[in-house]
């Protein structure tokens, strides 16, 4: 999956000389979490967030008891983040995972050389997942335990198939140092039967027990 449909194009920004009330205005309308700030002709410049805006606040309060003024940054400008990670359209939407994990943050710009062409989020993130599991219809999932073959993987599908039974999505993640865990989501009501007939054919369908390390 590409990070180009995934992310929001409709963008709400500001420009640098905004004020921090300007800036907040925009955040509660639009109930979002972020603002790219962007200079002429679109180019990306920083990124400011409600956290930003609020430490800024608490930050000036401090300093303005100190200093006998107010203290307080009055642009946008003065409390953007300037040195930013940005995407590409055409990078996965595992490089954005793994950068919003790595840098704990909530979202990344999207930009094409400069230009500024969208933001990504973890809202979005979470949303291509469910769109990928397909969690939001009728359906169970059903955890088996494999041997890492994928002639394992190739067998699953098969004994699958054989039951028509409706798969909705079907993941393969790591389990243990020598296996596979295979989630599968069928839509039925009679997930008793496939069970069932997966033990028959020999799979392991995995108990909670079965997904903690050691179990």
């Amino acid at each position: 999956m590409f990070v180009g449909p995934r992310m929001k194009r409709d963008l709400v920004t500001v420009t640098p000389g905004a004020t921090l009330e300007e800036a907040a205005r925009l955040l509660t309308a639009h109930r979002i979490h972020h603002l790219p700030v962007v200079e002429e002709g679109n180019r990306l410049a920083g990124i400011v967030s409600d956290t930003d805006l609020r430490n800024a606040t608490l930050d000036g309060m401090f300093r303005g008891a100190d200093s006998g003024d107010s203290g307080r940054p009055v642009t946008v400008a003065e409390i953007m983040t300037r040195e930013l990670v940005t995407l590409s359209p055409g990078d996965t939407l595992d490089d954005a995972m793994l950068i919003l994990s790595g840098q704990r943050i909530g979202a990344l710009p999207v930009v094409e050389g400069e230009r500024l062409v969208g933001i990504v989020t973890k809202a979005d993130i979470l949303s291509a997942l469910l769109s990928t599991l397909d969690i939001e219809g009728l359906g169970v999932r059903i955890e088996v335990v494999l041997p890492r073959e994928m002639k394992e993987v190739a067998r699953l599908a098969a004994v699958l198939a054989d039951q028509d039974v409706e798969v909705r999505s079907l993941v393969i993640a790591p389990h243990g140092a020598d296996g596979y865990a295979a989630f599968v989501r069928v839509a039925t009501i009679d997930v008793a039967s496939v069970r069932s007939r997966l033990r028959t054919k020999g799979f392991t369908v995995g108990e909670l027990s079965d997904f903690y390390e050691g179990g």
